[in-house]
């Protein structure tokens, strides 16, 4: 029996540090400098980590250009769901951070992609020190925000998605075709996610996530996936065949267009944020991260710390 509890702190407590950093907000943080890109520069190609090769799995991106101040992501058939995995252009991020993304998906010729579950956005996930050969399951752990479409075709959606241990829980909202800003704002262990049409708009907070065992250091960035119905069910009843396995003679109808993503600390109002644990969130373990997800907050009291 104690030899159990020694293992169990040896392999938990670690993480269990970790987590409480995060919601103290006592996490060390990286610096922001230089990794936002405007998509200005074909050179910033290189400066994005993506998951196939960090991981050594077959690449599931069809294309990824950087012209005309715009950068193009185009993936082949795959899905981001529980053990599954799909495109993801990412860099790492330490501490709070605020990442907003101007975005558009669409089809190859028409204004919305034609095959169903496809989806692009932000994405937040983390790392892992596994790779295809050592991979195991139920090691998943990740939230996002995309647009798109699901099923049926024809019409618009946000899915937001959130993943524990490789078990995902989404939901899907209306949303509009075209260019979308989308952002992710993190403080603490809390996840706010929200978006605008224009740029001078009011944001929309569509969800709010606490996770507090995610670590201080996460990979932000861009994800896309496309096609999912169509692969072979041989293919995607194993999550290990389907991340080992390029299937690229499906129709996997998506474009994703980005202007621009930016990497920014979050500006917090200290002064609502006061007022509002004075208004009865006074128990010390209450951290920011705790107050910013109670939904007896509401979102326009949310928007008034995290900045409209």
């Amino acid at each position: 029996m104690k030899r159990t509890i020694i293992l169990f702190a040896i392999i938990v407590m670690p993480g269990l540090m970790r987590a409480q950093q995060v919601r103290r907000g006592s996490v060390p943080e990286t610096a922001l400098d230089g990794l936002s890109d405007e998509f200005s520069d074909t050179n910033s190609k290189s400066a994005w980590q993506r998951l196939h090769v960090v991981e050594k799995f077959p690449d599931k991106i069809k294309e990824f250009s950087i012209s005309n101040g715009q950068m193009k992501l185009v993936p082949y058939a795959s899905g981001w769901y529980g053990d599954y995995q799909a495109p993801f252009l990412f860099k790492n991020i330490s501490g709070n951070f605020d990442v907003r993304a101007r975005i558009k998906v669409s089809g190859a010729n028409d204004i919305l992609p034609q095959s169903e579950w496809s989806l692009a956005g932000i994405m937040v996930r983390q790392p892992k020190e596994t790779t295809s050969e050592t991979w195991q399951p139920r090691q998943e752990n990740w939230l996002f925000f995309t647009t798109g479409i699901a099923e049926p075709t024809g019409v618009a959606m946000f899915e937001v998605k959130s993943t524990n241990n490789s078990l995902s829980n989404l939901k899907l909202r209306p949303a509009k075709a075209g260019w979308v800003e989308l952002r992710i704002v993190r403080v603490q262990a809390s996840f706010i996610l929200l978006y605008r049409y224009s740029e001078g708009e009011p944001w929309t907070v569509i969800e709010r996530f606490y996770r507090p065992l995610l670590p201080a250091e996460l990979q932000v960035g861009i994800n896309a996936y496309s096609g999912w119905n169509g692969i072979p069910a041989q293919v995607k009843g194993d999550p290990a065949t389907f991340n080992r396995t390029l299937v690229n003679d499906v129709a996997a109808d998506m474009v994703v267009e980005a202007d621009y993503i930016r990497f920014a600390r979050p500006v917090l109002n200290m002064e609502k944020l006061g007022a509002l644990r004075a208004s009865g969130f006074q128990a010390p373990y209450y951290t920011a991260g705790n107050l910013l997800t109670d939904h007896s907050v509401s979102n326009e009291m949310v928007l008034d710390i995290i900045g409209k």
